[in-house]
């Protein structure tokens, strides 16, 4: 089911819903500087879901030229507005479920953050996809929503709400927005590494929101500064942790082209 309607009607709003939020900024932080160690002013990425373009915006501003791509029409059009007139960053509809034809281009690497894979059911036409796009030795990071977000659990547990709560253990979730359905898939880091396998190896994994919670309780956490103070020092110390990484809202991966 096509689900660009509904982030056509997210995007104006997005960036004061989520972009903004001091929980958002800091998880985003910690992306920018895992893509700091991979690429550098020079270098030409891919983006997948590139949304408002704040990290597309965040690597040109480093030198580094952006291919950042959506399905939805209407978040590009945001990242053209915010990105402006910066040269080394174009932009381009890509819709995962549909992927073009290989291009000529080659890559140093690709990277999505907050959940663009989970659009997909099965990876590996995506993988093997990327295999004709990265140069050998290239990165490709995701941020991927997991599928046993204790968060989650925990939250919608408490307030009877069992059928979300359970949701990623079912693999999959359905979404309905005024006339549109979203279905969401919940991969392992296992079932990811496997399907990336053999044209990429995983090297990195780690948590991103494990203390902190999913995006629809951002607001009732961070108007208590005191428990906001104690998570972020629980998820600063415990989400690096590779071990912890399933359990946390979304789980960073990290994979290599084979040479």
């Amino acid at each position: 089911m096509d689900s660009t309607p509904a982030f056509d009607r997210l995007a104006a709003s997005y960036d004061a819903d989520f972009t903004a939020s001091p929980i958002a900024r800091y998880l985003r932080a910690q992306v920018h500087a895992r893509l700091e160690q991979h690429f550098c002013a020079g270098d030409h990425v891919l983006e997948f879901g590139c949304g408002t373009g704040e990290d597309a915006l965040y690597l040109a501003q480093r030198g580094v030229r952006v291919t950042a791509t959506d399905a939805s029409l209407a978040m590009l059009e945001a990242a053209k507005a915010k990105i402006g007139n910066q040269p080394l960053v174009t932009f381009a509809q890509l819709d995962l479920q549909n992927l073009p034809n290989s291009s000529s281009d080659k890559y140093n690497g690709v990277f999505s953050n907050f959940g663009p894979l989970n659009v997909l059911h099965d990876w590996r036409p995506l993988a093997a996809w990327l295999a004709q796009q990265i140069k050998p030795g290239g990165i490709a990071a995701f941020g991927v929503m997991s599928p046993f977000c204790l968060w989650e659990m925990a939250w919608h547990g408490l307030h009877s709400d069992l059928h979300t709560a359970t949701r990623r253990l079912r693999k999959k979730a359905t979404f309905q927005t005024d006339k549109t359905t979203i279905d969401i898939y919940y991969p392992t880091i296992r079932r990811l590494t496997r399907d990336f396998a053999p044209h990429f190896r995983r090297i990195h994994v780690r948590g991103l929101g494990l203390f902190l919670p999913p995006s629809d309780v951002y607001g009732v956490i961070e108007k208590r500064p005191r428990l906001f103070y104690t998570l972020m020092t629980l998820e600063k110390r415990f989400a690096p942790l590779s071990p912890l990484a399933l359990f946390a809202d979304h789980y960073w991966v990290e994979f290599q082209r084979a040479a």
